[in-house]
């Protein structure tokens, strides 16, 4: 796999999405297709719903705060 080896940071969501893209990438591009890799490629695909799911939560509690600050809550 050409996945690049080493210290990987996954500090945010979209680390995590990025890092489980690129791995998907590489599985799609190895031959032939096996039943055990499209498994994996959905369960890593459910992953990246996941990690979009909570970085958009993240921005919009950002936002929130954001307000609130300017409110003087």
């Amino acid at each position: 796999m050409g996945v690049t080896k080493g210290n990987i940071r996954l500090k945010k969501p979209q680390d995590v999405r990025r890092l489980l893209a690129r791995v998907i990438n590489e599985l799609m591009r190895e031959e032939p297709t096996s039943i055990e890799r499209a498994r994996v490629i959905a369960t890593l695909s459910n992953s990246i719903i996941k990690a979009m799911e909570v970085g958009e939560l993240d921005e919009r509690m950002k936002e929130i705060e954001k307000r609130l600050e300017v409110e003087g809550l």
